[in-house]
């Protein structure tokens, strides 16, 4: 367990220094391992020397926490063309962060909520259900009630400013000079909603007021028992999206989460304006009645209608196969495009953004997707993007902003659909979409 977390800029660079050398030996070690080594065995070496830069990540991760496993987790969940063993160790970091120590704990919650747990409570595990990045979560009960206590961990709102310059910077070096401030202040504002309870306390009451689906569950917020740094809720039993797919479920159970998932999505964006946007597969709970739970909405992304109109017409458009220059002229209205001759501005869309949108609207075509005989669709579409950023690494600039918290939901969870081989239907999607 670890009882202290870097919070200092200082204390934070140590860490990422010291990971920063032992990544720099274990690739040199490589390349000199590899230099007389058959083609075979070559590619061997590069796999052990990947899965060991990926534990060295994940060791500093966690002694990180914060801002820092967040990202990490986004790359799991929306870059599958990175190397398998980067996957495999970074997907663990969604329940493997190490936890803070009981004493800690209990301090906290006596700092926050004026007492002890054991006080507050009627009982309260000492032990967490799970580990995230930002905090750990804790069952206890009162008054005959579950109850899921959140618990942030000390000083993590003071490690976005420090952890957010690395990022800055590792962004710079690949956007060589391009415009990303706006991209960043985007980031920025979404953490810092992450980071207040409260704030993630109204957005679940909202959701839980507004948000009408028999079949999905929001949990109940307990304002007496939040601050900014502790959230009680209603505790919601089922299972965890591994634990799910362990028990084999059936082709129908699959299909059913999927649908309720994919759904959800396009609800929220066109009855509430508001979407959960952290694609994490830990956010939802598989309930035995056939219902979803659906939690943490510390990352909710509010829509404007001026999005949801353009958002509305770009998919109409591509679904409907209109020509390209008019399809030219959206982007370029939502700055996605500069404005120059119009036979530069269609050789941009053509190059650049026409490759993504057919992997994109692949999914929508027909009423129904099948992503278990589609399994490589992820993989497709961040292959076609490692191929649009080498023709284009400068145009960062035109990516609009409002698109990135949208986008890597949809992507996450087309992700989570491959895994639980489901189909969906796209039908109640595109009904919205042409409304």
């Amino acid at each position: 367990m670890q009882s202290k977390i870097p919070t200092t800029k200082r204390a934070r660079g140590a860490v990422v220094g010291k990971a920063m050398v032992k990544i720099g030996v274990t690739q040199s070690k490589g390349v000199i391992k590899r230099a007389f080594m058959s083609k075979e065995k070559k590619e061997d070496s590069k796999k052990e020397t990947h899965s060991e830069i990926a534990k060295v990540i994940i060791d500093s991760l966690g002694e990180l926490k914060g801002v820092s496993v967040k990202v990490a987790q986004q790359i799991a969940l929306g870059f599958p063309f990175l190397p398998q063993e980067y996957i495999d160790e970074i997907s663990k970091s969604f329940s493997s962060v190490p936890p803070i120590n009981r004493a800690l704990i209990r301090k906290i919650i006596k700092q926050e909520l004026g007492d002890y747990p054991q006080n507050i409570f009627d009982s309260f595990s000492a032990t967490p259900l799970g580990s995230a990045s930002l905090g750990q979560v804790h069952l206890a009960t009162k008054d005959g009630e579950k109850l899921a206590i959140k618990v942030q961990y000390i000083g993590i709102a003071n490690s976005i400013e420090s952890d957010l310059s690395l990022l800055r910077f590792a962004l710079k070096r690949f956007a060589k000079g391009g415009d990303i401030e706006h991209l960043m202040r985007e980031i920025e504002d979404r953490l810092y909603e992450e980071v207040d309870y409260l704030h993630e306390a109204e957005n679940t009451d909202y959701f839980y007021q507004n948000f009408k689906h028999k079949d999905i569950v929001i949990p109940k917020v307990y304002h007496n028992l939040t601050t900014k740094t502790v959230l009680t809720t209603s505790f919601i039993q089922g299972d965890s999206f591994e634990q799910f797919l362990a028990k084999n479920p059936t082709q129908k159970e699959r299909n059913h989460y999927a649908q309720l998932i994919f759904d959800s999505f396009f609800m929220g964006m066109y009855y509430l304006k508001k979407v959960h946007a952290d694609p994490n597969p830990g956010n939802f709970i598989f309930m035995s009645d056939g219902k979803l739970g659906l939690i943490d909405f510390g990352c909710i992304k509010v829509l404007k209608d001026e999005f949801i109109k353009s958002f509305s017409k770009l998919h109409r458009y591509l679904l409907d196969e209109k020509p390209d220059i008019e399809i030219v002229e959206l982007y370029a209205q939502e700055r996605m495009i500069d404005r120059d001759t119009p036979e530069k501005m269609l050789e941009f869309y053509q190059e650049v953004i026409k490759p993504l949108d057919r992997i994109y609207i692949e999914v929508f075509k027909e009423d129904k997707y099948d992503f278990k005989e589609h399994n490589d669709f992820s993989k497709r579409g961040f292959r076609t993007i490692m191929e649009v950023q080498k023709k284009s690494i400068t145009a960062v600039h035109n990516m609009n902003e409002e698109y990135i918290f949208v986008d890597r939901t949809l992507l996450g969870y087309y992700a989570m659909f491959e895994k639980m081989e489901a189909t969906i239907d796209t039908s109640f999607a595109k009904k919205l979409i042409r409304l």
